[in-house]
This record gives structure tokens, sequence and C-alpha cells, in this order.
């Protein structure tokens, strides 16, 4: 079984893990990377940052967005 504990203040991390260390088949695995929703922050800032290099012609409108998305159902309805 694996159980995921999140712990706003780092100072309590060493009592939690001494408590957990005393049971026995347990395992700690420390994430040492800040996390935002599950996923590592660096993450997010490559995202930010790929953002931040699109250029207008890179990126396609909502409407056209939806026109393919509609195509595409289109097709895959057409295979059944």
């Amino acid at each position: 079984m694996n159980l995921t504990i999140e712990i706003e203040n780092k100072e309590d991390y060493p009592f939690i893990k001494e408590l957990l260390e005393r049971l026995e088949g347990v395992k700690i695995i420390q994430n040492e990377y800040d996390t935002i929703e599950g996923l590592p922050a660096y993450v997010f800032e490559q995202v930010e940052k790929y953002g931040e290099s699109l250029k207008d012609e890179d990126v396609i409108s909502k409407e056209n967005f939806f026109k393919l998305i509609d195509e595409e159902i289109c097709k895959l309805n057409s295979q059944k």
C-alpha cells in the first residue's frame, strides 16, 4: 500500500519521519522537489516558459480548435 503525506510545515518532517519509521515495514520516500498539484514545480515553470515563447502564428483560435475536434469525432464515429 502506498500513502502520500503532504507536510506544509517543513519543521515537522523530522518528527513525522521518526514516528513512521517506528512502524514495521514502512519505507520513507522523500520528495526532494516542490510540487504543485502533485507535479514538480519545474514542470509548470517549463510550460510557462514555453507559453511565453509562442507567437500568434503558433496558436489557433478557439473556434478552429473545436472545429478540429468535431472533425476528429466524425472520423472516429465513421470507423465504427
